[in-house]
């Protein structure tokens, strides 16, 4: 817009534009001719696929909030600071994490403070605080408060023990204490202090940078943590599964590929060779954290693992619902594994095929293709989940099975058995409208 035309040009020539998208921090763009009515039009390189902060394992929240430790730090060292600290100023093209504001930078004016301290609090370091002390999952009440976990909230459920930590103790439980106090807009008025600084500023960035180093992931077990070593499958059935998936993507390649209950993403990596973006989604939020750390430190770079429960997938929120779009709406896949869930899906969350395929079917382009794995009653995984209640699910069967993915619109091209296995390994192709 015009009235940021001297601010922007006033961030370029600091050089901190350059610095940041030469160390890859910032989302790459070009300059265009001006649109009517506005000065400058930046187009910024797209993002494969938009996730957002409650979606996200601890070490991507954690990696997002150091990115943005970095950047504001950058812009002191011009002057600088950004103006906004909100999560959603991130996303992750794969397992790198990359700030997409390219507006948040302006000019620090004398005495000011960093206006975006609150909101860094709220967005990340609460989240984190909350899922390293107490419970892993409580990184996800984001999905409850967009703008951020109200401080006063976050120190509540904090342990005393974390309370009396230097870091949250300063940034947490001392800041919500002063919100409470200032309250009311009417005993509070902005005036700049002259005994602020660009350094005091840089010391109070630094604190947070230490705080956030500090939150270790939790020593927290979970159902699917482990999956992988406490499975039925053989080396020989997991080899013929992989062999399946790898054939069936080189057949059908595309944009983009989603696995749903990745847990750490083995069957997502014979996806990455032939997609260019592949989303590797599960419940667990410890095996999705596992993943991330794996591909960050190896790759591939195109797979992006995030935290999703199937059963309440992410909804549309904000004002009027338009402000974040809910999973199903940023999906359009081109092909889609569901291996070994459709059972979870069905006895634990108590929902039938035939939604279980309106729901598959909704994530998934025309012509889109689509694994997914049958696995009979008399399995040892579904036995187990049986142990503990009556088996009344009469409609549990493969011909329900195969009526309900064909009612919706999915056509079988492939069906396989797989070795030392029980299970079945069907390859549908649906055709919309």
């Amino acid at each position: 817009m015009p009235c940021y035309q001297e601010t922007w040009q006033g961030v370029v020539q600091s050089g901190i534009i350059d610095k940041a998208l030469d160390e890859g921090l910032i989302v790459p763009f070009e300059e265009h001719p001006p649109l009517p009515g506005s000065w400058k039009t930046l187009k910024v390189e797209t993002i494969p696929f938009i996730s957002y902060p409650y979606e996200w394992s601890f070490s991507q929240l954690k990696d997002a909030a150091l990115l943005t430790l970095d950047l504001q730090q950058m812009a002191l060292e011009k002057a600088m600071v950004l103006k906004d600290a909100s999560a959603y100023n991130v996303q992750f093209v794969g397992a790198r994490p990359i700030f997409i504001d390219l507006l948040s930078f302006e000019p620090w004016q004398q005495g000011d403070t960093w206006q975006a301290y609150r909101q860094f609090c709220s967005h990340f370091l609460a989240p984190l605080a909350l899922a390293s002390t107490s419970d892993l999952r409580l990184a996800q009440l984001s999905r409850q408060w967009i703008d951020g976990i109200p401080l006063d909230i976050a120190t509540t459920m904090l342990p005393w023990k974390a309370r009396l930590s230097s870091g949250l103790l300063m940034h947490l439980v001392l800041h919500a204490a002063m919100q409470n106090k200032y309250a009311d807009p009417r005993s509070f008025k902005k005036k700049k202090s002259n005994q602020m600084t660009l350094e005091k500023i840089s010391d109070i960035v630094e604190s947070l940078e230490n705080t956030v180093h500090k939150r270790k992931f939790p020593a927290q077990k979970t159902e699917w943590g482990d999956y992988y070593t406490d499975t039925n499958y053989t080396d020989e059935g997991t080899k013929a599964k992989l062999r399946i998936v790898e054939s069936v993507a080189k057949q059908h390649s595309g944009s983009l590929a989603i696995d749903l209950g990745a847990n750490t993403g083995r069957f997502s990596v014979p996806l990455a060779k032939y997609f260019g973006t592949v989303v590797s989604a599960d419940i667990d939020p410890a095996a999705v954290d596992q993943h991330y750390c794996h591909l960050r430190d190896h790759g591939p770079d195109n797979i992006l693992p995030l935290v999703l429960d199937l059963s309440s997938p992410s909804p549309a929120l904000g004002w009027a619902g338009q402000e974040r779009k809910s999973f199903v709406e940023r999906c359009d896949a081109d092909m889609m594994i569901a291996l070994a869930l459709c059972h979870h899906l069905y006895f634990t969350v108590g929902i039938p095929f035939a939604q279980i395929s309106t729901f598959f079917a909704s994530l998934i382009g025309s012509e889109g293709v689509l694994i997914c794995e049958f696995v009979p009653r008399n399995d040892s995984q579904v036995q187990r989940m049986l142990s503990a209640r009556d088996d009344i699910f009469d409609d549990y069967t493969q011909h329900e099975f195969e009526r309900s993915f064909q009612a919706v619109g999915f056509k079988e091209l492939e069906r396989h058995s797989m070795p030392d296995s029980i299970r079945t390994l069907y390859v549908f192709q649906l055709a919309k409208g």
